[in-house]
């Protein structure tokens, strides 16, 4: 029986999970996605999705066995420990005067919105650490890295925006990615379908895993990173300063992560999908869609989507292709500014990397080689790098990626981008 490790990444709107060998490529891939209409009951679906992918999992490989589980997801999104949700795309009121921290302005927005829950709750909690609780009964805070602290939260500034010491024992002690969380309780394993006693390892928020999936480790390492929303996130040795710009630490000591996000391009496009589908009554594939509105129709791919369907279709692909072009010029412009290096390429990760049509139009637009991995899901990837550290079969995130991260394609622009 070959051994994988279970990769499991909460997005938004979908669980994914992998059974990730020690080599770049996964053994199996499963989707599962959520039906909850109401999203502050999300979480509570979490389990079920899970057991849902371990299943498919299993049908499509049954000669592998799960050495350990390896779990990130999306931020920063607040549970209780019943399972009440605050997403991180939801807006929420806050009146937190701290600019440092992404954590605290939404633990003060659960709390103004869901007030007698936050009082009730024993333990709040962040995305991957609500399943990994669910699943061992051990309660964490994942911190990528040690500089991330004010990003999170420290005590100081919990008391400075009116948390009170009971308040602060709700949230869970700091651990690294990577770190044991526990095994696999005799109530998950009926709930899930996994086997009692199975390890199960911290991963880290997605954006941090999906920067190890992709080995952007290193200085002018660029990664394309896009769900929902869409960030471009550049590998820097200094933080790049700029008002559009989101620096933070990389995962490596010394090293940071500067974004540029752009928060609506793949909902935009998911909802312009779901219309289209309504009105012509039929289920259309992401890539079907965008050959049919960028194509001109020939007799194996006749027109099916109305003129103004193409016509609006058309508006969104310019917009958004355009949105990034931006995104990336202002990272080249800073990186300038500071005297680094230009990235020469930029690593594709998600749904997106498998639209070859889709991927071209950004690869053109932006006039930069785009990259694809052996594995697409690069929260995945860099879940099975994190544990297989942990497990001993490398000793840094760095070896890891160099031996788990492959290419399997590489685009290149029609115009290089010094005549575009």
């Amino acid at each position: 029986m070959k051994d994988a490790i279970l990769c499991v990444d909460i997005g938004t709107s979908s669980l994914k999970a992998a059974l990730m060998p020690d080599s770049p490529k996964s053994i199996a891939y499963a989707r599962a996605n959520f039906t909850e209409k109401d999203e502050s009951k999300i979480a509570r679906e979490w389990v079920g999705a899970l057991k849902q992918a371990v299943e498919e999992l299993k049908q499509k490989s049954p000669d592998t066995g799960i050495e350990a589980v390896c779990i990130s997801g999306n931020g920063p999104t607040v549970v209780s420990n019943n399972g009440l949700t605050l997403l991180w795309s939801k807006n929420a009121p806050t009146s937190v005067s701290d600019k440092k921290s992404i954590w605290i302005p939404r633990l003060d927005a659960f709390r103004k919105l869901h007030t007698h829950h936050w009082y009730e709750s024993d333990k709040i909690f962040g995305t991957p650490e609500y399943l990994i609780y669910r699943l061992t009964g051990n309660a964490v805070t994942i911190l990528p890295e040690e500089r991330f602290r004010e990003n999170y939260w420290t005590e100081e500034q919990l008391k400075a925006e009116g948390f009170s010491d009971d308040e602060i024992k709700k949230l869970p002690p700091f651990v690294k990615p990577g770190t044991l969380a526990g095994k696999i309780t005799k109530q998950a394993a009926e709930e899930t379908g996994l086997l009692e006693g199975t390890l199960v390892f911290c991963g880290a928020p997605d954006f941090v895993v999906a920067l190890i999936g992709t080995d952007t480790l290193d200085t002018g390492m660029l990664c394309d990173r896009s769900g929902s929303s869409e960030g471009l996130n550049l590998c820097t040795p200094i933080p790049l300063n700029s008002p559009n710009i989101r620096t933070m630490p990389s995962i490596i000591p010394g090293m940071w992560n500067a974004a540029v996000i752009i928060p609506d391009t793949g909902s935009r496009f998911a909802i312009f999908k779901q219309k289209v589908e309504d009105e012509l009554k039929t289920k259309i594939t992401h890539k079907k869609l965008v050959a049919q509105i960028v194509d001109t129709p020939t007799l194996e791919n006749p027109q099916i989507l109305t003129d103004e369907q193409k016509k609006e279709g058309l508006a969104i692909i310019h917009d958004v292709t355009h949105q990034l072009w931006a995104a990336l010029n202002i990272l080249k412009k800073a990186s300038e500014e500071a005297g680094l290096p230009q990235p020469r390429s930029i690593t594709v990760t998600g749904g997106q990397a498998l639209n070859e049509k889709w991927t071209q139009i950004k690869c053109d637009t932006l006039c930069v080689p785009f990259v694809v991995t052996e594995c697409v899901d690069a929260e995945l990837a860099g879940d099975n790098i994190l544990a297989r550290i942990s497990l001993g079969y490398y000793d840094s995130i760095e070896e890891a990626a160099f031996v788990l991260v492959k290419k399997s394609h590489v685009y290149t622009p029609a115009m290089p981008a010094d005549h575009a």
